[in-house]
This record gives structure tokens, sequence and C-alpha cells, in this order.
């Protein structure tokens, strides 16, 4: 995968061994039987939606990374994005602690949530979606302010027309499921929400960056 003029970023080197080793971990806790006794069916089907959210973004990583333009222009992206990171720590413990944050959501929708929740525990997990929205919302500002006037304005062009696609997706979907004409599970369609915003967003930015620059 390494260009002759742009070599790949070094935190490439772990983040692609990561994403397929947490996939694997997950599809193996989903159909290997006895790993979790206490597994139910949905908890399965959750599992299963997971690692398949993070095999499909692991794969269309690796296939835009077989084309020789995007992944010079990635490999581009992803070393502005990384020096910028590192002129700010709290970029990366805002991103951190809200990605620890959503797996423990995930982990607590199935498994951890008490049938009779009292006021204080209502309050308390309710709140954990507003604070990893917040952080991540923080570090996605503490970014934007690194960069300069045209990569700002591309970075924030580029999460609005992924919104906008995915919600229109979304939109298309929830029409046939109500004409019955498909059935998706509102549970791991939720959980690939994140998944496919940031897919789109790449594609986009990597477009935009390949147009204007």
């Amino acid at each position: 995968m390494n260009d002759q003029t742009t070599p790949a970023p070094r935190s490439l080197r772990w983040r692609l061994p990561l994403i397929a080793a947490l996939a694997a971990a997950v599809a193996v806790l989903a159909l290997v039987p006895g790993l979790l006794p206490t597994l139910s069916p949905d908890g399965r089907q959750t599992l299963l939606g997971m690692a398949a959210g993070m095999g499909t973004a692991l794969a269309v990583l690796l296939l835009v990374l077989l084309i020789p333009g995007a992944r010079r222009t990635y490999f581009l992206l992803l070393e502005a994005r990384e020096q910028g990171a590192c002129a700010d720590r709290r970029v990366r413990w805002f991103n951190g602690i809200a990605l620890a944050l959503y797996v423990l959501l995930v982990l607590l929708a199935r498994w951890g949530v008490p049938q009779t929740a009292s006021p204080v525990q209502v309050l308390v997990l309710g709140a954990l979606p507003l604070l990893a929205m917040g952080l991540f919302v923080a570090a996605t500002l503490l970014r934007l302010r690194q960069l300069d006037e045209l990569m700002r304005k591309l970075e924030v062009e580029s999460w609005a027309l992924a919104a906008l696609l995915v919600s229109q997706g979304y939109f298309v979907a929830w029409v046939l499921m109500r004409l019955g004409l498909i059935r998706i599970d509102a549970g791991n369609a939720l959980l690939w929400l994140g998944v496919w915003l940031m897919l789109v967003q790449v594609v986009v930015y990597t477009w935009q960056l390949r147009k204007y620059l």
C-alpha cells in the first residue's frame, strides 16, 4: 500500500490491524457457542452487526487504498489530520473517551441495564450518550481550529454532505420498510449509522480534495 511519492502515515500501520482484530474478536464472540453463555439471539445479532460494520469499513478503506490517486490523497489527508491533532492532545483524549463511551453504551444497552432502573440510573445512562457526543463535537471543533480556511471549509462541507446523504438513505430504507419491500433490524441500523457517516465523509472529503487541490 506504500506509494512512491507519498509514504503511508505511521498510524495506518496499527489502525488497520486494530480494526481487523476488533472485527474478528466480536465475530468470534457472536459465533462461537459458550464464550458468552448469557448471550441472547438479539445480542448475537447486535455483535454480528458490529463485526459487519467494522469489516465493511475496513474493506472499503482497503479498496480505496488500491486506487493510486485516492491513496495519495488519503495519505496526505491523514498526515494533515495527524499533525493537527498532535498540536493539541485534547483532540486525542476527547476522541478516545468518546469511543470508549460508545463501546460502553453498546454493552450496557444489551447486558448492563437493570429491569427496574432507579431515576438516578436512568439519568446517568441517559447522560452518557450526550457526554460522548459532546466530547466528539469538542474534538472536532478543536481540530477545525487548527486547519486553514480552505481545509476547514472542506471538512465542514464533507460532514454536511455525508449527513445529508446518509439521512436520505435511511429515509429511503424506512419508506421501503413501510411498504414491506425490505426488512431491516432497527438496532443494527442504528449501530451502522456512525459507520456509514464516517465512510461517506471520507469518500466526499477525498473527492473534494482531488477537485479543489
